[in-house]
């Protein structure tokens, strides 16, 4: 990608994670949760594989919680509390290891989902490729 399409794909995955936030608090709809939660959720990992973040932090635990949920609640319109309070957790989460990952490594994994949702959709098969990098 270019470096205007990178800028691009840097903002667009900023603005996803401000809403995916505010759906996590408020939203009823179930497939709009996923979507938005999903997207954070696959470029921290992307990012923290890429830059071998240690698998035994708190925050890796509850992202690849927070992913099972998101497994669970894909395709149910009504969001449960339980799985809302998990993915909400793994959002907050994802804003803690945000801090301390480096830019580039989040902009590559935006890119690469991006590169993924235009070939087609990124599966459940595919976030479990990305958790079993980072299975303690």
């Amino acid at each position: 990608m270019s470096l205007i399409e990178r800028a691009l794909m840097e903002k667009q995955w900023h603005a996803t994670a401000v809403r995916a936030q505010i759906h996590a608090l408020t939203g009823e709809d179930g497939n709009h949760f996923v979507d938005a939660a999903g997207r954070i959720l696959w470029v921290v990992l992307e990012a923290a594989i890429t830059e071998q973040i240690d698998t035994d932090l708190p925050e890796i635990r509850i992202i690849r919680g927070a992913c099972n949920s998101l497994e669970e609640q894909a395709g149910v319109e009504a969001i449960t509390p339980a799985r809302r309070a998990s993915i909400r957790a793994g959002l907050e989460a994802c804003d803690r290891l945000i801090e301390a990952l480096p830019r580039k490594a989040l902009i590559d994994g935006a890119c690469e989902l991006h590169l993924r949702l235009n070939r087609g959709a990124v599966n459940w098969s595919d976030f479990q490729a990305r958790l079993a990098k980072v299975a303690a």
